[in-house]
């Protein structure tokens, strides 16, 4: 009997611990601001934002990314990259939102048909700006 009392309580423990551990987030609009050139820390962001869609369920949040200045090239060399294109296709296919800063566009020198898989709706006039219009509408600043 006494066995069956020390099972019981190591069972429920575990219950209590599982449970603590399970978080249920309210639906979240984030933006994450991306201008480093880096390729190691754009893929580490990417890897922030695949964990924060898997926290929060990609039904609950709506997530956009803001580029500008030198993460431009990724989406340059994502052209001729295999695995720069599943990294972006991977997020999109979750439902993230690439804007692209028209302004960094123009300094580069390049049209949108120079990027990998950016459509005409995902140009944005200017990044900072961008980034505050979404902060307006209640978007979190996150920048990795």
């Amino acid at each position: 009997m006494c066995h069956y009392k020390n099972l019981l309580c190591l069972i429920f423990s575990c219950l209590v611990t599982m449970s603590a551990l399970a978080q249920d987030y309210e639906p979240q609009k984030v933006v994450y601001h991306v201008n480093y050139g880096e390729t190691s820390r754009i893929n580490a962001t990417f890897n922030n934002m695949t964990n924060h869609l898997d926290a929060v369920g990609e039904d609950a949040i709506d997530l956009k990314v803001v580029v500008h200045g030198p993460a431009l090239e990724y989406f340059i060399e994502a052209n001729n990259d295999l695995d720069k294109q599943i990294a972006l296709d991977s997020l999109r296919f979750q439902n993230v939102q690439f804007l692209i800063c028209g302004n960094t566009l123009s300094a580069y020198q390049l049209t949108r048909a120079a990027l990998y898989e950016v459509a005409e709706g995902d140009i944005v006039q200017a990044g900072l700006p961008a980034i505050v219009a979404l902060q307006q509408r209640g978007y979190i600043y996150v920048r990795p």
